[in-house]
């Protein structure tokens, strides 16, 4: 599906060398890392999991998926 015709509430899964296709919410993964370079320019991966306490920054959440990254592990 183009991410086009995704719309709030859908439910994408992701997986390992798939491209972010909107900001999304993670309510369950497996060793689910994405690279966020594109955005912030740190070259590491991060590991995302719906069991952190999201931070107050919406940037620093580990539940939390942006447009534009890369799911370079696991699963979502």
């Amino acid at each position: 599906m183009d991410s086009k015709n995704l719309v709030p509430g859908d439910i994408v899964i992701i997986s390992s060398g798939n491209n972010i296709p909107c900001d999304l919410i993670i309510f369950k993964s497996e060793d689910l890392k994405v690279n966020n370079s594109s955005l912030t320019g740190e070259s590491g991966d991060i590991l995302l999991d719906p069991g952190i306490e999201p931070a107050e920054n919406i940037f620093e959440s580990k539940n939390v998926a942006f447009f534009g990254t890369t799911c370079t592990n696991g699963s979502g």
